[in-house]
């Protein structure tokens, strides 16, 4: 399948655009609805292979992307962090990171640029401003964020930066990075600046106004931010967006309604903040407690020791209905930071990523497949913690566990297996992906029924 029962996100998208590009077709009339590099990864499958097997191998790819960025942390921490080997062997069967593997997503390649970025480090600013490059082209919100990082290294003294280069080495790293990151940019946003244009005119009798035509990335940020502001619920909803003539599902840019979302969604996101802010404040709360569920995920296909009873919100991974890992996990992460104060950059580079994706969560939707780009910190923290907590025997529990989770893995995942979805259904009696749904595994719903 190209989605899984457990992360429904933008797989369908994205794989339907690189069907489109390999073909030679526009994918919604060239419109910069999504980031298109994981889009792009997904086209030579569609060269080379049968249509029927681009899903498996597709996945496949996701793996391999998250088995790569696994082994470059490795080489960033394996001077750092004590037991680094084992703890990185068992990240793989973390839960969160086995879901991410089962569906196209963009979250596995933003968070190897972002590690590849790390590992290039301050030796190649022509190739980190590239790196970067990629990454907004991956995930759109990384490139405020990067902006926002390369004027605190121009602007920001010496003393500030301790251990970094000095200010005069940072701006000189900071403008060559511009220039690769400009290189690639530039004709990706000239390419879709033509397309709007070409939009706008061939639709100008059916627009209220145009569509904005200098889109660095994606114009779907401003309907996004709008939605997350304006929804009833914190979790991604359109129920506030009417469904444009005929009971067209997708979003129709000549229709006045979503046009003034996509052209005038900041606007439109601020002024419901102004109207009532401390709405917004409780749902920034709200939205930061669902975004450290994170911090809940178990082992295996299993989601060890969960229940296997998972919600699946809108357009993301799933979560255990039961969450009392994240309250063992939670401490021994704070612990294993306390452990690993004298690895000031890891630490620091690590927290700054964290509270990025928060900010994120907060102002947009509370996504936990956004957190599982940076959970590795998190999970290397948490084993690193447990691991102190044994002294010299560390390492041996770290193996063992290892090699249990393992054995259980490789045993148990092969097996067939079924889920049973619940949620809200179509008229036709399926169930809308794109809702809340509930997922539990069949045989333990089986065994409660016969009870």
């Amino acid at each position: 399948m190209p989605v899984s029962y457990l992360f429904f996100g933008d797989s369908l998208q994205f794989l339907a655009q690189g069907r489109h590009l390999a073909t030679g077709l526009m994918f919604n009339e060239g419109l910069p609805f999504h980031p298109p590099l994981t889009a792009w990864l997904t086209v030579p499958l569609w060269w080379w292979l049968p249509d029927s097997q681009v899903s498996m191998v597709a996945k496949l790819l996701m793996a391999v992307i998250s088995a790569t960025g696994l082994a470059v942390l490795f080489l960033l921490l394996r001077r750092r962090v004590r037991h680094c080997f084992w703890i990185m062997a068992l990240l793989p069967l973390g839960f969160g990171e086995l879901l991410l593997s089962a569906s196209v997503n963009s979250e596995l390649p933003y968070r190897l640029l972002l590690l590849l970025t790390l590992w290039i480090g301050w030796r190649r600013p022509f190739w980190v401003g590239v790196l970067q490059g990629l990454a907004a082209l991956t995930r759109a919100e990384h490139l405020p964020f990067v902006f926002g990082l390369g004027v605190l290294l121009v602007i920001l003294p010496d003393r500030w930066l301790s251990g970094l280069p000095s200010r005069v080495q940072r701006r000189r790293f900071v403008g060559v990075a511009v220039a690769g990151l400009a290189l690639l940019l530039l004709p990706y946003i000239l390419v879709a600046r033509g397309r709007l244009q070409d939009y706008n005119r061939a639709n100008a009798s059916q627009m209220e106004d145009p569509l904005p035509t200098w889109v660095p990335i994606s114009f779907y940020g401003p309907l996004n931010f709008a939605l997350a502001q304006r929804e009833a619920d914190i979790h991604f909803s359109r129920q506030s967006l009417p469904p444009a003539p005929g009971g067209m599902a997708q979003l129709d840019p000549t229709y006045p309604p979503h046009q003034r979302y996509l052209a005038h969604g900041y606007r439109l996101g601020f002024e419901t903040i102004r109207s009532d802010p401390s709405r917004f404040i409780r749902r920034l709360g709200r939205k930061l407690a669902v975004s450290a569920g994170v911090a809940s995920y178990g082992w295996s296909w299993r989601d060890l020791p969960h229940q296997p009873r998972w919600v699946r919100r809108p357009v993301d991974t799933a979560l255990a209905s039961s969450r009392g890992l994240g309250w063992v996990l939670i401490p021994l992460a704070l612990l294993g930071g306390w452990r690993l104060r004298d690895q000031r950059a890891f630490l620091v580079v690590g927290t700054l990523l964290v509270l990025y994706r928060l900010a994120i969560n907060a102002v947009f939707f509370p996504y936990l497949r956004s957190m599982l780009i940076v959970a590795p910190f998190f999970s290397v923290l948490a084993l690193s913690g447990l691991a102190s907590l044994v002294g010299k025997q560390g390492r041996p529990l770290l193996i063992v566990a290892l090699l249990l989770l393992a054995a259980f893995h490789l045993s148990t995942a092969p097996r067939a297996r079924g889920y049973e979805l619940s949620g809200e259904r179509d008229e036709a009696g399926q169930v809308i992906d794109d809702r809340t749904v509930e997922v539990r595994l069949a045989p333990a719903v089986a065994e409660r029924r016969n009870r």
